[in-house]
């Protein structure tokens, strides 16, 4: 399975983040919606997305079960939920992901030792496990690995390292905002995926 990039939208900017999708999304695999983007707009807003990008998976960020419900109903491939969710929470976004047909990434960001949560993680059993660059990746992923649920790196990575992270054959790469909102956003992108050119086609993740 080839690695995809995923692009994060959280400008909390109706009309920039459209004018960044329109410029983005035919170089990039799948479009995420982010917190600050969503509260501003709302659920809603993923139909105005669709029409922006039709043949692109859109995948949105939740908190909450009630958040959970409503992107479901709009319909999105899938959600991004942060891992200091409680666990009554994630079973039941989990349950109601599954039940749509869609995918759960489990977000670590705010999860300082995700080795130590590997139970956790194995009994949850989410698609996808988003590990932020910032942590110990090498340590990290040795107990990471064992539970065989795929990988993806997400935060503020950039152009350079992409190479080192493909070795570790992540599912997906997924931007920080700050490439979206970036004054050459495209610019750096295409930069992206000539670092990732040794696996060009698209993941069949979504």
């Amino acid at each position: 399975m080839a690695t995809l990039l995923q692009l994060v939208l959280d400008e909390p900017d109706r009309g920039s983040v459209i004018e960044v999708a329109r410029q983005l999304a035919d170089l990039v695999d799948a479009l995420e919606l982010g917190p600050q983007l969503l509260r501003a707009e709302g659920p809603h807003f993923v139909t105005i997305m669709r029409d922006v990008a039709p043949d692109r998976p859109l995948i949105c960020w939740a908190e909450s079960e009630a958040e959970a419900d409503a992107l479901m109903m709009v319909g999105v491939e899938g959600l991004t939920i942060p891992a200091t969710a409680s666990d009554e929470a994630l079973s039941a976004i989990i349950t109601r992901v599954r039940e749509a047909g869609s995918r759960l990434l489990l977000d670590l960001v705010s999860i300082s030792d995700p080795v130590a949560h590997e139970a956790r993680f194995k009994r949850l059993n989410p698609d996808l496990l988003k590990v932020p660059v910032d942590v110990n990746i090498r340590e990290a992923l040795a107990g990471l690995r064992k539970l065989e649920i795929p990988l993806a790196f997400s935060g503020d990575w950039s152009v350079a390292q992409v190479p080192w992270l493909l070795l570790y054959r992540p599912v997906a790469l997924i931007t920080g905002p700050a490439v979206a909102a970036a004054p050459e956003a495209r610019r750096i992108v295409e930069a992206i995926r000539a670092r990732m050119a040794v696996t060009p086609m698209m993941s069949r993740f979504y």
